[in-house]
């Protein structure tokens, strides 16, 4: 018996990165790579495409375990497409690691959730982001069993010299414009904004307000060691319903920086957070902000030293080897 995991190749972005992640740390346990083509399934010729992946399933055969990244960010028919041709084969394990749902990312795709729970249902074992995924796919009725996730890590180890200290800094990674960061942080406070990502034109200018742009991995982990609070927000109510639900990898990113974390409290992993006193939750950007006002040098450091346990975990792959680990361990042990 051998066991596979897929990589949609000629990605880029996000979704590249989380799969060649996953699949790096799934080949130190042993776990063969697919690598699936990217196909424009709307015009490729239904011939031509079934002998791609005739092509690329060559090895698998009766009695495998596959281990399905999904989405594949193909056109989203094509992952039933992909999913009927391992039924073909006949006999496989398959495992299902899911890092997005396209139906609830995009309002145009809703229509489509029914064929995604029929997709899921096939599976043996489910990967998911988060326990509150794990519950809302079981109410739409999906009855595969799953294993959380919790967190995005890496494979990547930075070494720091001193510890992060306190400054009244929100530092926030990502798109300004699509979070709607600038236009609701409170402007009139000695708390500063630290915003890195793509300018806009609606971006607030205000002495609080600071544009970075981007930087590398490398320098944005230092740059935000330096000192203040790491943000994962949004103010666009489709996008902060859900994540509730997702994965963040900006949560991982200022936790291997070891700067505490400011959060909403409807986010996937609060209870997480909580537990391991690794920041603050909130209902508000306004509140955040005056709860770094408040914050005393002591308090600060207990959330870096809490913190401080995770990175090594996060650097080395943990996270992603333990629910690989665990669904293939639980697919053969009951």
């Amino acid at each position: 018996m051998s066991i596979y995991i897929t990589n949609t190749y000629a990605l880029i972005g996000v979704g590249s990165k989380a799969q060649n992640l996953v699949t790096e740390e799934a080949k130190k346990l042993g776990i063969e790579e697919i690598r699936i083509p990217y196909i424009d399934y709307k015009s490729e010729d239904r011939t031509n495409m079934s002998n791609k992946i005739d092509g690329v399933l060559t090895g698998v055969t009766s009695g495998d375990t596959i281990i399905y990244q999904n989405p594949i960010w193909n056109d989203p028919n094509f992952d039933i497409f992909f999913m009927n041709k391992l039924l073909g084969i006949g006999n496989l394990n398959i495992i299902i690691f899911i890092h997005d749902i396209r139906p609830m990312m995009f309002p145009t795709e809703q229509s489509i959730m029914p064929s995604y729970i029929e997709l899921f249902n096939v599976a043996n074992y489910l990967i998911v982001p988060s326990k509150n995924m794990a519950q809302y796919l079981g109410e739409k009725g999906v009855t595969t069993p799953m294993v959380t996730q919790h967190l995005w890590d890496s494979n990547k180890e930075t070494t720091f010299q001193e510890v992060s200290k306190l400054k009244r800094k929100i530092h926030f990674i990502g798109n300004d414009a699509k979070f709607m960061i600038s236009k609701n942080f409170p402007i009139n406070s000695n708390v500063t904004l630290e915003l890195y990502g793509r300018k806009n034109d609606e971006m607030v200018r205000a002495e609080n307000i600071n544009y970075h742009g981007f930087f590398d991995e490398y320098n944005l982990l230092h740059e935000l060691h330096r000192g203040g609070f790491g943000l994962v927000w949004t103010e666009d109510m489709y996008w902060r319903e859900y994540m509730r639900y997702n994965t963040s990898f900006k949560i991982s990113t200022y936790l291997r920086a070891g700067i505490p974390l400011i959060v909403h409290e409807s986010i996937s992993c609060r209870k997480m957070i909580e537990d391991n006193h690794w920041g603050i939750i909130v209902n508000s950007l306004a509140e955040a902000v005056e709860k770094v006002k408040a914050m005393t040098v002591k308090e600060y450091n207990s959330y870096v030293e809490a913190i401080q346990g995770i990175k090594y975990p996060l650097e080395h792959g943990y996270f992603t080897k333990k629910v690989l680990v665990d669904s293939v361990y639980k697919l053969f042990v009951h």
